[in-house]
């Protein structure tokens, strides 16, 4: 039975669990047998003073209002004591489809903690709209044994609790998803943390970890052993998931050796298991554990989102079957440390990154299936010659999205605009950078669906010229942001889908490249990627991980030089010239057909015909794509 049970509901849960399902347990001295009289006296005085606790600290609560200093402090105590109970506790959402019928459920007689013992297992009632968990049995293998704590110790000897210090410094500011308090505090006692969550916190941290001068006489972290035993840690916990099983799940696939399509999956899977793709906002449980239900929910999210992108393959997570609600930052107020925060004062940067980050990936998860189903790709092959028409029709709403998305980024998650003020960046500010690659990476692939729908024979050639500039300007902001990213950027906590970013930026280039109409504008983009290849090769001391994406180049490179070359700038517009005269003579009105498409505004149009160098489309234009050359400057996102 565990100490002091009372002092914590998940601890009751756990008490009250075991003591129902027959262990016998005293706290005699005495080897006599106890009788089963008094081990249910013995429990019913238990009962009685459990409750007794349960109600004054949930008394104190009520008087409390939610998000006052008194809530907060209670919150961050149980948080503390709560891991061992909580954390790697077994459950698993009742789905409405199961052989077990919910009504029935309805008719369960409640205790005071809303649970009830079904078979041998143990039902807890969320809300009155049928939301329910089922506390499964401890399993035996789920208890970490300090043994096994002492196995993953040695394997980062004697670096352990400066790793700690690193994870929460360096990762855990914009990936909070633990309880920071909570977690120190169970690694101090080495107790209520699982092996599989403490090595997924040292295999990120290790990043960040400097072993000294490089003297043979210091040891060295195992990192490969790391990683595979916290893998292999994983994959016996996911059959059997907790929340400490999909925390240290979403540490791993931060690693982008580790970031697989497979592993998401599961991870996911693991997560619908624990219902965390329900809304919980009126369930009957602490703030502290909505909070951190909601984190974990939306970086699970996330993952799922940029692992879609990353791998090409087909999401997981359906807004139909998504209820969580936004985060807001009472969602944040035991994530860090208690003494971190000062009365009335805001969360901090990283939360704030965290939430931006959350809302860029719902509008890359909206163009993934806009462009990116198998049912879209469908109906755009359906359309024929008015493919590049209903593309830029769906297009207008996603970019429409992202601009409005970067006007509000607040100033202290937005890049410096220049190399001399880059030189007051702070530390905070230094992992902006992933958010900046991320917004990149979502245009990129909002304009990749666009430019290779073009199509010389269908699509009109004032319509390719726009939407090919438009990617031309962003695909530039893209490398010139790249450029401009200094060492203290590349050094600090990048996601395990910005490897891939990195790399999006050069398959971009080399798609332009290679559907470019003229060779002129083929060596243009084989001069910008050249120039590209020569910044990543740079800063790959920084950043070990953008190796992926020159080799990533490379091999598209290589792949290009199979594309057959382009004609010269002159035997173009004397083709062109020859198509125009044959087409006019067959349709005198032609000239005129410009002006119907729905997607095209008239008054870009009209610059154009003065001679502008216009690259807008109504929804096409973003902060970096500018409807003339003299705008594009004030257009250009902050670097």
């Amino acid at each position: 039975m565990v100490n002091k049970c009372y002092s914590c509901d998940f601890h009751r849960q756990e008490c009250t669990f075991t003591l129902s399902a027959g262990v016998t347990t005293t706290t005699s001295t005495s080897s006599t047998p106890t009788s089963t009289a008094d081990l249910q006296s013995r429990k019913r005085k238990l009962d009685d003073a459990l409750s007794e606790d349960t109600d004054s600290i949930k008394r104190q609560s009520i008087v409390a209002p939610t998000g006052s200093k008194l809530d907060i402090s209670l919150s961050r105590a149980q948080s503390q004591s709560m891991l061992s109970g909580y954390m790697c506790q077994l459950t698993q959402h009742i789905g409405l489809t199961t052989d077990l019928e919910p009504t029935l459920l309805d008719f369960l007689p409640l205790d005071q903690n809303d649970e009830a013992v079904v078979a041998t297992a143990k039902v807890r009632k969320y809300s009155d709209d049928g939301t329910f968990m089922r506390m499964m049995p401890p399993a035996p293998m789920a208890v970490p044994s300090v043994s096994s704590l002492d196995a993953v110790e040695s394997l980062v000897a004697p670096y352990g609790s400066t790793l700690v210090e690193k994870y929460f410094t360096h990762v855990h500011p914009t990936f909070p998803i633990l309880v920071e308090d909570a977690f120190r505090q169970s690694y101090r006692a080495r107790k209520g943390i699982t092996p599989l969550l403490l090595s997924s916190v040292y295999v990120l941290a290790l990043k960040f970890l400097d072993v000294g001068s490089g003297t043979q006489t210091v040891r060295r972290p195992d990192v490969g052993r790391l990683e595979s035993t916290a893998l292999k840690l994983l994959t016996e916990s996911l059959p059997h998931s907790n929340m400490s099983t999909i925390q240290a799940g979403l540490l791993l696939m931060q690693n982008s050796s580790l970031n697989t399509a497979a592993l998401n999956a599961q991870l996911v899977s693991a997560g619908f298991e624990l219902g965390l793709h329900q809304d919980c906002s009126n369930w009957r449980m602490e703030t502290w554990e909505k909070g951190l239900r909601k984190r974990l929910a939306w970086a699970l999210y996330m993952q799922d989102k940029w692992c879609s992108l990353v791998h090409g393959r087909p999401s997981h997570i359906f807004a139909s079957n998504w209820t969580v609600k936004d985060l807001v930052e009472q969602d944040f107020l035991d994530s860090a440390q208690s003494d971190s925060h000062q009365d009335d004062s805001p969360v901090g940067h990283g939360p704030l990154l965290f939430c931006h980050m959350v809302a860029l990936t719902t509008i890359l998860s909206d163009i993934l299936d806009r462009f990116y189903t198998l049912q879209a790709i469908e109906d755009f092959r359906a359309a024929g010659n008015n493919c590049i028409r209903m593309i830029l029709d769906k297009a207008k709403p996603a970019q429409i999205r992202l601009k409005e998305w970067f006007a509000m980024l607040p100033a202290e998650l937005k890049m410096e605009p220049s190399c001399e003020l880059l030189d007051t960046t702070t530390e905070e500010n230094w992992g902006n950078g992933a958010l900046h690659l991320a917004y990149f990476a979502t245009e990129i692939t909002l304009h990749r669906c666009i430019v290779r729908s073009l199509n010389a024979d269908t699509a009109d050639s004032y319509l390719s010229h726009i939407c090919r500039s438009a990617a031309k300007t962003r695909l530039i902001s893209a490398m010139d942001f790249i450029n401009r990213l200094r060492p203290a950027h590349l050094r600090s906590f990048w996601p395990a889908a910005s490897r891939t970013n990195f790399a999006l930026i050069g398959s971009f280039g080399i798609l332009l490249r290679i559907t470019a109409p003229t060779k002129e504008e083929a060596e243009f983009y084989r001069l910008r990627l050249c120039e590209y290849r020569w910044t990543l090769s740079v800063s790959c001391k920084n950043a070990e991980f953008l190796a992926f994406a020159l080799e990533s180049l490379d091999n598209a490179t290589t792949l290009g030089k199979h594309v057959p070359e382009k004609p010269g700038i002159d035997e173009l517009m004397a083709n062109s010239a020859k198509s125009a005269t044959h087409r006019l003579s067959r349709v005198p009105n032609s000239s005129i057909l410009l002006g119907s498409a729905s997607t095209m505004d008239a008054e870009p149009m009209m610059d154009s015909a003065r001679g502008g160098t216009s690259s807008v489309i109504s929804g096409l234009a973003s902060p970096a794509t500018s409807a003339s050359s003299e705008e594009l400057e004030d257009s250009i996102p902050p670097l």
